[in-house]
């Protein structure tokens, strides 16, 4: 006898978000909502309903996700490029940063070019506007490494602005900000200053002096402050990302009651295209009824004039025989 087929298996959700921010924006929804029923009938309602939740991203989004997922090469070196720019601009570099800033605007126009390019072979072209919104999206992603692994990840569901060199906001930018992974991190010398080591000091041929004894103590107390400013970042980091949790569920249920009421709109308009037919049945119906009954009518009234000239006829024969007697 045959063995049972086994249920399919489903996928984690940053495999399916993957294969979803890869596609055409004409072929998102519909992609989705398969991916959604699928996992439901093989018994994920949670996963289901993460899917669905996962909204469609905006046309400059999908253009930067293009190059995740078809420009690699390409879109790490605009990356490391901006990792270089970080840099300088944190050691005050500034004849650095002039020379990587020709560079920057050489390579954002390149890659820029290339996408729209990609995206006119993939018959879907974008307008110039839209490529600008691009472009400004991947500086961003040069001016913070957290945009940066946004970027990378290959699924952001909105463009990205910079200000400066400030943070940028990445509050609902990716579908699935779990699977982010950091790839890139800060230079050697910063990651020493946040360590909470201090460089060995140097080793004399004779005895230590004073003013190296109070050298060795002030970077003991330097060691000791930028310990406790170390403690209380990385609360207020603990304390911000639970805040951005809280914010991105909310943001993921909204997402998905805005879904929902969609497809309830679509529903209701599919009942009131049904209604409409009903209505027009019941028109016809009603206009052959009427004919019907009009034909009814005359047909009664024609009955009565009949009835009433046989009463007439009859009424005179009586009264002819009445006369006859």
């Amino acid at each position: 006898m045959a063995a049972a087929s086994k249920q399919p298996e489903n996928p984690p959700l940053a495999r399916v978000v993957a294969d979803l921010y890869a596609l055409l924006p004409s072929e998102f929804t519909a992609a989705r909502n398969a991916r959604a029923a699928d996992a439901g009938r093989n018994g994920d309602k949670d996963l289901a309903k993460r899917i669905k939740a996962l909204p469609k991203p905006s046309t400059a989004a999908w253009l930067v996700n293009l190059l995740a997922d078809r420009k690699q090469d390409d879109l790490a070196a605009v990356l490391d490029l901006g990792a270089a720019l970080r840099e300088a601009q944190e050691d005050l570099d500034q004849k650095q940063l002039r020379r990587l800033s020709t560079e920057r605007q050489r390579l954002l126009r390149a890659i820029v070019r290339s996408a729209r390019d990609l995206a006119a072979d993939l018959g879907h072209p974008v307008s110039e506007a839209l490529a600008g919104e691009a472009e400004q999206t991947l500086w961003a992603a040069m001016t913070d490494s957290a945009a940066a692994d946004a970027v990378a990840s290959g699924q952001l569901v909105r463009s990205l602005a910079a200000s400066g060199w400030e943070e940028v906001d990445l509050d609902g930018a990716v579908a699935d900000p779990d699977s982010v992974r950091p790839a890139r991190s800060g230079s050697g010398d910063r990651t020493a200053a946040t360590s909470g080591t201090a460089p060995s000091p140097a080793k004399g041929a004779g005895k230590d002096s004073a003013a190296d004894s109070r050298r060795r103590a002030a970077a003991e107390r330097l060691v000791r402050k930028l310990q406790s400013e170390l403690q209380d970042a990385e609360g207020d980091e603990r304390t911000a990302q639970e805040a951005f949790d809280t914010a991105q569920q909310e943001v993921d249920e909204a997402a998905g009651r805005r879904d929902r009421l969609t497809d309830e709109i679509d529903d209701l308009r599919e009942r009131i295209r049904e209604l409409e037919r009903e209505v027009s049945a019941a028109d016809r119906q009603a206009g052959r009824l009427e004919r019907e009954r009009d034909t009814a009518r005359r047909a009664a009234r024609s009955a009565r004039r009949s009835v009433e000239k046989a009463r007439q006829k009859l009424a005179d024969a009586r009264d002819a025989a009445d006369a006859g007697k």
